[in-house]
């Protein structure tokens, strides 16, 4: 390794270099081991020897290092020694305190304890301040700064951009190994000199030993900069021939991720058996590995294994995204990328020409981008899924101030009165408090919707456009679980009815609807599997939850193949969640995840978190101020007037909503029935035009019955197995439903395996 020098410090009467961390090691280890020797001969030797020589060579020494420390001192040119006297004195202070320990022993008659304790004192001070490595100012080589090291606007160019046929020029003029030629060269990043190579032989020949200082030589770089191995699988007419000067030390460990990829990822046994490792770029606090499974094979990547076999202690550091085919980028980060994430700007949430807005940041520092209507579909459903504290409340809230910012029409329920959006109330254009008040939102949503339906018939459309002739339309309601699993049947299957009423048909006329929920459970969404699946049509926000059920039902039908989606932890650690644990800090020092998300959208899953929000005294102020001062944006008046009294008096602060099920005053339109079972219960819809009897609502609380109460029904005449269950109820199921509903009623004692993948009803099910 060349030391380089520096020259510029004439005042201290000493050059300075700089070299490797692992060169300065070694000089100080040489060092140590030469006092031991010192300190043992100053101990031995004037037991052994007390003669003239003895004496001679101690005052010597001690003269002559004297006298080289005085002509050190000696100004020179007029300018005083400064900094170079220590530096000399520094060199000289164990020739001297040595020498005048030996001399001490010489004089003194016998042999004293102190004659062997003082050389040893001695040794150790003189090891432990390596005073050598100090008097000769070497100082540890900087690793570069990757980032500093990328190439900027203005600086001098890089490498040549044919940087291939550069370097075969390089490689001929060397003339290392006539008859060989570089291949297959691989620059790591465009601008820098790293590259990697194969040396390839003539056909029959084999590439010859090459030392590293002749292939350093041929490129100009430092010997550690040069690797030089065989080629995995290949004989020995190839080798692989890789230079990293800039990278340096950083991508020389880097090296060791590959062999670690084949032996704990892609081997027999491993995380991933054959998805094999193919390139890797290194970012600042980012590591980006390019997988593939084999050809033939689709990829698979289970999150928690590859964690394991890369020894990344937190899941949220570690990022797997496919293709859905056979590649996949797995990004590995130092600490968790969405650690800290800025607020939100009104800028972010203004609604571009494609619908989009965005809500938060993904973990590469790209915005988390979603639609609030797609204009080649129209108005779109969506799911927002996480427990309590996963932060649902800041990412509607974003939704919600986005909405208004970009002129739509925001409709809210907040089932728990109120107090999961306070931010909105009063800045959209109806905040339904309540069930019963989201019951009669929910029944004057379903009139405007079909106001717009008989509209848009008579124009000849059958499509959306904002603003022709109707705003868009956006439905929030959060918390439904409470309204979709309420013991009320009638008040359940009233609102299970108008939801999946809306998604299936809103759609069109630019109406959406947008659930947030704890659950995804069929008895938690009013038994409606069409609630659940329409649901994931659009965005789906899967956050923090408690349940691996809800997370496979959230995934099923959106999630791309092959993602494994592995649950946000409550909260994350800069140095991991075991450190904490051990260091006992896991309880008050970490920070929560709220806001930590999976967004599937257009096929896509993205991990990101919404935009930062400080909360204070139980609201968001930043969040309100995102709603800017403007009134909200209401629908057209043809719409009020069919939607009746309900939508006139929503800002009433005083007024009662409307009985569910009772007719709304003031509309155009006379109630139809609802079925005989439930006479008190009416749904307000539009009549039908010429004379037509209008929907057929007989049916609106006999949908049949339950996926839960099939698959009773299938086992009621013996085991089954569940691919022979699969094949009777789909696909009007989904086969993820089935296996998880299959997968509840085992948990929870109503079925029992007698077999693999069989199952049979149990003598007495437990009470669910």
């Amino acid at each position: 390794m060349t030391v380089t020098e520096n020259t510029q410090a004439p005042a201290t009467g000493a050059t300075t270099a700089t070299v490797p961390p692992g060169t300065i090691r070694r000089r100080t280890t040489g060092e140590r081991l030469a006092y031991a020797a010192c300190a043992a001969g100053i101990a031995i030797g004037p037991q052994l020897d007390q003669g003239p020589l003895s004496w001679l060579g101690a005052l010597g020494t001690a003269a002559g290092t004297g006298l080289w420390l005085y002509c050190k001192a000696t100004p020179r040119d007029g300018a005083a020694p400064g900094l170079g006297l220590l530096r000399c004195a520094l060199r000289a202070l164990p020739a001297l305190s040595g020498s005048a320990v030996y001399t001490a022993a010489l004089a003194a008659p016998g042999t004293a304890w102190w004659e062997i304790a003082g050389p040893v004192l001695w040794g150790a001070a003189m090891a432990a301040a390596t005073p050598y490595t100090r008097s000769a100012a070497l100082t540890e080589e900087a690793l570069p700064d990757l980032v500093a090291a990328l190439p900027r606007q203005g600086a001098p160019a890089g490498p040549p951009t044919d940087y291939p046929s550069f370097l075969a020029r390089l490689w001929d003029q060397a003339n290392l190994a006539p008859g060989t030629r570089l291949d297959a060269v691989e620059q790591f990043q465009q601008g820098l000199p790293d590259f990697r190579a194969v040396v390839v032989a003539q056909p029959g020949k084999a590439v010859p030993q090459l030392s590293l200082r002749s292939l350093a030589a041929a490129f100009d770089v430092p010997e550690e900069a040069i690797s030089f191995t065989s080629l995995p699988r290949s004989g020995p007419g190839r080798m692989v021939l890789q230079v990293t000067p800039t990278v340096g030390e950083t991508t020389r460990q880097f090296q060791s991720l590959e062999a670690l990829w084949e032996s704990a990822v892609s081997c027999p046994g491993g995380a991933a058996p054959g998805v094999r490792f193919v390139r890797a770029r290194i970012e600042e606090d980012r590591i980006v590995i390019l997988a593939a499974s084999p050809r033939g094979k689709k990829i698979r990547l289970p999150h928690s294994e590859v964690c394991s076999a890369l020894d990344v202690d937190d899941p949220t550091r570690l990022v797997i995204e496919t293709d859905g085919l056979r590649q996949a980028v797995v990004s590995v980060y130092r600490i968790n990328p969405l650690m800290n994430v800025r607020k939100a700007t009104p800028e972010d949430l203004t609604m571009d020409e494609r619908g989009r807005v965005a809500v938060g940041v993904c973990h590469d520092g790209r915005p988390a981008v979603m639609r609030l209507w797609d204009p080649g579909q129209g108005a779109l459903r969506g799911i927002v899924a996480g427990v309590t504290g996963a932060g649902k409340s800041v990412l509607l809230n974003l939704i919600l101030a986005a909405e208004k910012r970009s002129g739509v029409v925001s409709w809210v329920a907040d089932i728990q009165g109120g107090m999961s959006l306070p931010e909105a109330d009063g800045r959209v254009d109806w905040f339904a408090k309540g069930e019963d008040e989201a019951l009669s939102m929910l029944q004057t949503a379903h009139r405007v919707m079909k106001h717009r339906e008989t509209i848009s018939n008579e124009m000849g459309r059958g499509d959306f456009a904002i603003g022709c002739p109707w705003p868009l339309l956006n439905i929030t309601l959060d918390e439904i679980n409470r309204l979709l699993s309420h013991p009320d049947e009638k008040k359940k299957k009233l609102a299970a009815y108008l939801i999946a009423d809306i998604q299936k048909t809103g759609r069109k006329v630019g109406i959406g609807i947008r659930l947030a929920v704890q659950s995804l459970h069929l008895k938690d969404l009013g038994d409606e599997e069409a609630i659940r699946q329409q649901g994931k049509v659009g965005v789906l926000f899967l956050m923090r939850t408690t349940s691996s059920s809800t997370r496979d039902m959230g995934l099923d039908g959106v999630a791309p193949p092959g993602f494994q989606l592995e649950n946000i932890p409550a909260r994350i650690y800069d140095n991991g969640q075991i450190e904490a644990l051990f260091d006992g800090t896991d309880d008050d020092e970490g920070q929560s995840t709220a806001g930590m998300a999976y967004m599937f959208l257009d096929g896509r899953a993205r991990f990101m978190r919404t935009f930062y929000a400080e909360k204070k005294n139980g609201i968001y102020p930043d969040l309100i101020e995102l709603y800017g001062d403007e009134p909200p944006v209401t629908i057209t008046d043809g719409e009020a007037r069919a939607a009746g009294k309900a939508y006139a008096l929503r800002d009433a602060p005083a007024a009662d909503p409307a009985p569910v099920g009772a007719p709304l005053a003031g509309a155009d339109h006379g109630p139809v029935s609802a079925p005989a079972e439930v006479p008190e219960l009416v749904l307000e819809l539009p009549a039908a035009a010429d004379g037509d009897e209008g929907p057929d609502l007989g049916d609106l609380f006999d949908s049949g019955p339950t996926l839960r109460e099939r698959i009773l029904d299938l086992l009621a005449d013996g085991p089954m197995s569940l691919p022979e269950m699969r094949k009777v109820l789909c696909p009007e199921y989904e086969t993820g439903s089935v296996n998880t509903e299959v997968g509840e009623l085992h948990r929870a004692g109503w079925l029992e395996r007698v077999g693999r993948g069989v199952y049979q009803l149990v003598t007495e099910p437990a009470d669910t």
